[in-house]
């Protein structure tokens, strides 16, 4: 018989032997691996898609055992013997984080149970979170007075926003095009704007966040979420409409979009939260050993 063999028979024969000491028997248990991944869920819909970041430095409590590891690169390991267990991530000290997956019948769920892991099996789970902070908007008010027109002129002149003005499709109250040539003619649009032709206001809140944008008091790649899309999607959205229908003054469903992009708008120049392209600051009471 091949030598090897020979011992792997016999070594089979002992693990399975009866200890004389009892019934118990003597057998290798193989390990499997439980793999915490940490996203950084920039739109909040609980899905860890492409180009979302990883998350370092995050504690992960494995049950039973009390095992608390922090995040590294993105992910924390546990090697476990076979059985069922629970993942419980760390809440910061921050309030403005939000936690949105794991989910189990639609809800959030913290600590993620039932988790069964056998010999030789890596079982990944992934825990989202996503923070939200002001967008820093300035309002219309902003850009018609004497702090507006400022910041306009910060470069030496408001060459370059009356461009970016120009640039949209933004209209007057009779629906016309309006393009400014100069800071006189963009405060007095501004300071006459009303919601008689909806076009006309929407114009005008979008003509103050490509100024916020531009600026960088606003980041447009910040996600609101209540209009599902990001700040520039949102000014795209507005200057199409704008494009397709300057004119909305009576009811209509051109009118019905223009007054909800307008709103959507209006809540970001004055500041309404949103999730931020990158992940705010972070920390915890009891920063876990690795």
């Amino acid at each position: 018989m091949d030598i090897q063999k020979t011992r792997r028979v016999l070594t089979g024969a002992l693990l399975a032997a009866t200890l004389v000491s009892g019934a118990a028997y003597a057998t290798y248990v193989y390990p499997g691996k439980i793999c915490v991944k940490k996203f950084y869920d920039r739109n909040a819909n609980g899905i860890w898609n492409s180009g979302e970041p990883l998350i370092s430095g995050w504690p992960m409590t494995l049950n039973p055992g009390g095992i608390t590891k922090n995040t590294v690169s993105g992910q924390a390991i546990f090697v476990v013997a076979p059985g069922t267990y629970s993942i419980t991530e760390g809440t910061p000290i921050q309030t403005n984080w939000f936690q949105s997956a794991p989910r189990v019948n639609g809800s959030v769920v913290n600590p993620l149970t039932g988790i069964h892991v056998y010999s030789y099996q890596t079982k990944t789970v992934k825990f989202g979170n996503y923070c939200k902070k002001p967008s820093g908007g300035r309002t219309p008010g902003f850009w018609s007075n004497p702090n507006g027109e400022a910041t306009m002129n910060d470069d030496g002149g408001n060459g370059p926003e009356l461009q970016l003005l120009r640039d949209l499709n933004l209209v007057d109250a009779d629906g016309n095009a309006f393009d400014p040539t100069t800071y006189g003619q963009f405060n007095t649009w501004l300071l006459d704007s009303t919601a008689v032709n909806m076009a006309y206001k929407l114009s005008s809140h979008l003509a103050a966040m490509r100024l916020n944008v531009e600026a960088g008091f606003v980041s447009g790649n910040a996600f609101y979420f209540p209009a599902g899309m990001t700040i520039n999607n949102l000014m795209n959205a507005a200057n199409a409409s704008l494009l397709a229908n300057p004119l909305t003054i009576d009811a209509s469903a051109a009118r019905t979009q223009q007054e909800q992009l307008k709103n959507a708008l209006d809540a970001l120049n004055n500041g309404a939260n949103v999730i931020p392209y990158s992940p705010c600051t972070k920390s915890f009471y009891t920063p876990p050993p690795y």
